[in-house]
């Protein structure tokens, strides 16, 4: 486990963030519109960050890998280098069987489950996988 500097650094010109503990590329400030579960997909999937393209929403697990429940509003680990982080839902891309999906909620580091048609935030992720 990785904390504080040794964990976080910025890249691609200031505009996202490297985890070195999970080797992922986050947006420095996630998106602060909400949207349903289908226009965070296109959403994430025509972004452009630093001259980058490649970007997706989270799976839940990655997603999840940020939270640090010794934390409130937001759930983060101390030491981050994130901005306008939103204390309420955040989509991932795992999906569920009724037309939903899994997400966060970064006030509490709550993780659970809500109909795809519902209002959450993007935060947008490079590396890894999208599903």
């Amino acid at each position: 486990i990785l904390e504080g500097e040794a964990r976080w650094e910025v890249v691609l010109d200031g505009f996202a963030v490297l985890d070195h503990e999970t080797g992922l590329v986050w947006e420095k400030s996630p998106d602060t519109t909400s949207r349903s579960f289908d226009s965070a997909v296109s959403y994430c999937f025509s972004k452009n960050v630093g001259g980058r393209r490649g970007w997706h929403l989270p799976t839940v697990s990655q997603l999840a890998s940020l939270i640090d429940n010794t934390q409130v509003n937001p759930s983060l680990p101390s030491g981050h280098l994130f901005s306008n982080v939103q204390t309420q839902w955040y989509w991932s891309s795992t999906t569920v069987t009724y037309d939903g999906a899994w997400g966060v909620i970064f006030g509490d580091g709550s993780v659970g489950h809500t109909r795809a048609e519902n209002d959450g935030y993007a935060w947008c992720v490079r590396g890894g996988q999208s599903r």
